[in-house]
């Protein structure tokens, strides 16, 4: 999996912020995504189940691994930023995905929505 930063910047230029106040999010996402078995699991709850991949990551992360960056609300940016990084994955990295936008409500971190991919 090939995950380009200075592409990422290009596409979603509004996450810069992101790099810098969000690092550890984006270091955590750059951790999960080269693990194959858990990007399978993603592809299936977003293709199969329809729950968007940014929540699945948030509850494997807060809830299997017991990690306490998910447990406070985040900033605006932050949630942008890792939205802008499923958005990068499954849009130019998987491709032949759009984004559909849903409710999640997760009160921990503060994000009420999230996008799902649908194939095209």
């Amino acid at each position: 999996m090939k995950f380009i930063e200075e592409d990422f910047l290009e596409k979603y230029h509004g996450v810069g912020t992101f790099l810098t106040e969000g690092r550890e999010y984006f270091d955590l996402f750059l951790d999960f995504i080269q693990n194959d078995e858990l990007l399978e699991h993603i592809k299936f709850s977003n293709d199969v189940l329809g729950i968007p991949p940014v929540y699945t990551f948030i509850v494997y992360e807060r809830d299997y691994l017991k990690k306490d960056v998910f447990n406070k609300p985040m900033s605006k940016a932050v949630k942008q930023g890792l939205g802008a990084c499923f958005g990068y994955l499954y849009r130019f990295i998987y491709k032949s995905y759009v984004p559909e936008q849903c409710w999640v409500n997760d009160k921990l971190t503060g994000i009420k929505t999230a996008s799902k991919f649908n194939k095209i």
